[in-house]
């Protein structure tokens, strides 16, 4: 319960949008019960003057009585009816354009209530089975924290059963930081081969439609992380793996720091190493350090791939720079940007989507820097990956022909102080 007195900019907009919409049906309201009055009124009196016959032989019909004479149908009579039409005029005159003042909030209105509906369908779909939903929270955890996935099976040559594994599930509120609502939609209606994640859509097999696969998303965007949350979960993480205590700086240009921001999560499950790169790059990651059923199965086909050997994104083991990307920085663009389908990247690189943007939200173009990575975690990784095949540290990196050092502060995040080393 909340606080007394204690009022959110959520429940001042929720406020403000109940007011609008009550605003509007009661001017609404007001012009219809007016026009009716006025409707029953003008019936009424005319009723009253054409009383039924009692008997032409008792009282004169009332077709052959006289009428009223000139003097008071062009009099009283007409001013009533000339009063009444202007009364009634007045009315739609001030009362329709009173509607039509709130007709934009009205919509706003309209737009909200049905992105709540979207949300609130897409949170009872997201629910566990228990609660009558599809189970996401099952596999992703409450709220898309991340989680654990059902045991998975893993199968070998010839499909030959080789084990059932623990796969860690990564975080899905900071899912629409780093993919695009497409990518997200082709992932919901297609799934993940090769992991537990199934195709939920119609058009991959599954059981949702396409307004189904809508609310999931409504209710996704609903649950986001904000990008400062999220730089500030990684960087945390990060300091834990490292053991480097709160405002003691990092040296974001150490291909060692890069090498663990590239397994972050993955040994502690934070955020279901949704931050790693290891989960796409690196085979057997998502479930090398959880339960294995039969604890003896041979799982050598499975795990112990170095870093970067390649999995569901290519591998990075053979040069990255130069190889793929001619410079460092160039290779840093690309860990902040992502790939999109079938435009080019790098050196003759065509991109599939698959590859999200660490850096820069896809979704908020027009904004800057509001990824779930800062720029020195972006280095650190660009530095580690390029070490990956054996290389000497490229220039920018720690080790490097030149070396610039770049460090950060849990206070300060975009804060850096760069030194030239010889």
């Amino acid at each position: 319960m909340l606080a007394a007195g204690r009022v959110t900019d959520p429940m001042i907009a929720l406020l403000a949008t109940v007011l609008a919409a009550s605003t509007v049906k009661s001017v609404g309201a007001v012009i219809a019960v007016l026009t009716i009055i006025g409707f029953v009124v003008y019936l009424a009196v005319n009723v009253r003057s054409g009383r039924p016959e009692i008997g032409s032989e008792i009282e004169l019909a009332a077709n052959r009585k006289p009428y009223y004479p000139d003097e008071i149908l062009e009099g009283p009579r007409l001013t009533r009816a000339l009063s009444t039409g202007l009364l009634l005029l007045a009315v739609s005159a001030i009362g329709l354009p009173l509607y039509w003042l709130q007709e934009p909030a009205r919509q706003d209105g309209a737009v909200e209530q049905f992105d709540r509906t979207f949300v609130n369908r897409g949170a009872r779909l997201f629910a566990p089975t228990a609660e009558g939903g599809l189970n996401c929270a099952g596999c992703h955890g409450p709220g898309g924290t991340g989680g654990v996935a059902p045991p998975f099976t893993l199968t070998g040559a010839n499909q030959k059963f080789a084990a059932t594994v623990t796969w860690k599930s990564p975080a899905i509120n900071t899912v629409l930081l780093r993919f695009s609502e497409d990518e997200v939609r082709d992932v919901l209606v297609y799934g993940r081969p090769g992991s537990p994640m199934p195709a939920w859509g119609e058009a991959g097999g599954g059981p949702l439609t396409t307004q189904q696969i809508d609310e999931l998303i409504a209710y996704l965007n609903s649950i986001q992380l904000t990008s400062a949350e999220a730089k500030a979960e990684s960087e945390a993480t990060l300091r834990d793996d490292l053991g480097v205590g709160e405002g003691t700086p990092i040296d974001y240009t150490d291909p060692a720091v890069g090498k663990a921001i590239f397994n972050l999560g993955i040994k502690t499950g934070v955020a279901g190493g949704a931050y790693s790169c290891a989960r796409c790059h690196t085979k057997g990651a998502s479930f090398r350090d959880g339960e294995v059923s039969p604890p003896d199965a041979d799982l050598s086909d499975f795990v112990d791939f170095a870093d970067g050997s390649g999995a569901f994104g290519f591998a990075l083991t053979s040069g990255v720079v130069p190889r793929q990307f001619l410079t460092l920085e160039a290779l840093i663009k690309f860990l902040n940007d992502g790939s999109k389908y079938f435009v080019l990247y790098g050196q003759q690189g065509v991109g599939s989507g698959r590859m999200p943007g660490f850096g820069d939200n896809p979704n908020t173009l027009e904004v800057a820097d509001d990824g779930m990575f800062s720029d020195g975690m972006l280095r650190a990784v660009a530095c580690y990956e390029a070490v990956l095949g054996g290389e000497s540290p490229p220039e920018g990196c720690k080790g490097g022909s030149t070396s610039s050092t770049t460090t950060t502060t849990a206070d300060s995040t975009d804060a850096t102080t760069t030194t030239t080393e010889p």
